[in-house]
């Protein structure tokens, strides 16, 4: 037994020596600061007091029936969301606990992609740029589509690198995996294939790999894994297609260069001021000298996204996140242009921001329901409220005695259904000018009596021309922060007067 344990113990030590050699010392103060940063962001999940947004409340509820793929959103997030669920439970911490974990990898892949083009000095900082931006401590905060985006875009980067440098079929396995996992996680993967298209006319080998059965491979690999999402979506109206679609052309397509503009300044937020500068200026400089190869081959992969995304943003309100995938080619170059010219200051105020922004998150995440700002007033209202809007509305339904809470808002659905999960009363959505309601049970007259009806509006009367009881209940305030509050209409409806159709068919 003795024997055994040390045997066991010497392989655990040549383990820890094999990766102290693969990572470097720089690699190893990468990974343990992201690590420890990582642990940070773990416990202020466990310390935060923000609700669930109704995005996040929407992607749990999907998470208790798996699919091949959802109203909005491809599967991939749904699926992490359900495993975290079985790890840990379905507390807000533990189903948002992935994203930190997921920012970890990325930024270790980032790590290697730099390194690969790069030297130790350009990756360490690199990784704790992608670690530490303005938009990673946002979004690590939430569960959401561009985490796990973000993480197979970078492999997949990875792996592009790896198969340009050196070829091989392991590395044109993994660029197809990735890209089938990026675009099961969100379809902005795509624009991969837009960088892969402008690196071949920046580079000639990324030209000569055009040709490659190993680039076909992983092509192929990719359509393999995309396609049981393809074929749900045949079965289902194209629901994830038509929504996507609907999303980039809005509802009233007008030219505004306003929105343009608004969208590109909101990606100083996004990568951090600093970088995202840098970024600008290496865009510039495209054809200069002091740009090389490796800076072509990662400004390739940004320049589409961000090209792309403003020029919707002329004609639909995009948002800060739309060309998150530029986040990672765009961090590694920004930082290797700064370390190159030696601007030690700028990289060490761009890290400054991002600790402070990250500790700002942290404390006010922790005193959400506290937090005012004079001329913001209540920073956190739009994610504050559900909870108590869940907790009051199930309250009143159990006072009042109904075997159904009616929606007519996916906000105020999506909310019910989490934090009033696990109850014995069914939660509907009754739809209003929507075609769709994300898959969610739609109410009908066969729901089970009496009915909890919940609006933002006061409808009696339109309810009483589909009900032959509509009682007026309480008026809810849900409070959204020291200052501020929603407030929701309650109804008791009984007895309906025929078919329940649209809402609309109710006036």
């Amino acid at each position: 037994m003795r024997f055994q344990v040390s045997d066991q113990s010497t392989v655990a030590t040549t383990s820890i020596s094999s990766l102290r050699r693969w990572l470097g010392s720089k690699g190893c103060l990468a990974f343990a600061i992201l690590a420890a940063v990582t642990v940070v962001r773990l416990i202020g999940l466990r310390f935060s007091v923000v609700d669930f947004f109704y995005d996040e409340s929407q992607y749990w509820s999907w998470s208790r029936e798996l699919a091949f793929g959802y109203f909005s959103k491809p599967p991939l997030l749904v699926w992490v969301i359900a495993i975290a669920g079985k790890v840990c439970g379905n507390s807000e911490a533990c189903i948002r606990a992935p994203a930190p974990l997921f920012y970890l990898a990325t930024s270790l892949v980032v790590y290697a992609i730099a390194r690969e083009l790069y030297d130790t000095s350009v990756a360490l900082f690199a990784a704790l740029s992608i670690c530490l931006a303005t938009g990673a401590a946002f979004s690590a905060r939430i569960i959401s589509t561009d985490v796990p985006l973000l993480f197979f875009w970078a492999l997949a980067l990875l792996a592009y690198v790896k198969l340009l440098k050196y070829g091989g079929l392991h590395w044109a396995a993994l660029l197809g995996v990735s890209l089938g996992f990026g675009l099961l996680a969100k379809y902005a993967m795509v624009y991969f294939f837009l960088g892969v298209a402008l690196a071949a006319w920046l580079d000639r080998d990324a030209r000569r790999i055009l040709c490659s059965g190993e680039l076909w491979l992983a092509l192929a690999i990719a359509a393999f894994m995309i396609a049981p999402n393809v074929a749900w979506n045949f079965q289902n109206r194209l629901a994830t297609f038509r929504h996507t679609g609907q999303s980039i052309n809005g509802s009233n397509l007008r030219l505004d260069p306003f929105q343009a503009i608004e969208f590109f300044a909101s990606q100083f937020g996004v990568f951090g001021p600093v970088l995202f500068a840098a970024l600008l200026l290496a865009i510039a400089r495209i054809r200069s000298p002091k740009i090389n190869r490796a800076d072509r081959l990662m400004l390739a992969f940004a320049i589409p996204p961000l090209a792309l995304i403003t020029a919707v943003a002329l004609t639909t309100r995009a948002g800060g996140n739309w060309a998150a995938p530029a986040f990672i080619s765009g961090t590694i170059v920004a930082v290797a242009l700064l370390v190159h010219n030696r601007a030690w200051k700028w990289l060490a105020a761009s890290m400054v921001i991002g600790v402070i922004i990250q500790l700002m998150m942290l404390v006010g995440d922790a005193k959400a329901t506290r937090v005012h700002v004079p001329l913001l007033g209540d920073v956190y209202s739009r994610t504050l409220g559900w909870r108590s809007l869940g907790e009051q509305v199930g309250a009143l339904s159990q006072r009042e005695g109904t075997r159904s809470i009616v929606g007519d808002s996916r906000y105020v659905v999506a909310s019910l259904l989490y934090y009033w999960r696990d109850q014995p009363q069914k939660i509907f959505a009754w739809l209003a000018p929507w075609e769709d309601f994300d898959l969610t049970p739609l109410f009908t007259e066969t729901a089970p009596q009496p009915i909890l009806y919940v609006s933002e509006y006061s409808l009696a009367d339109i309810l009483s021309t589909c009900y032959e009881r509509v009682e007026i209940l309480d008026r809810l305030q849900i409070p959204t922060g020291p200052t501020t509050s929603r407030y929701y209409f309650a109804y008791k409806l009984v007895q309906p007067r025929g078919r329940i159709g649209p809402l609309q068919a109710c006036r």
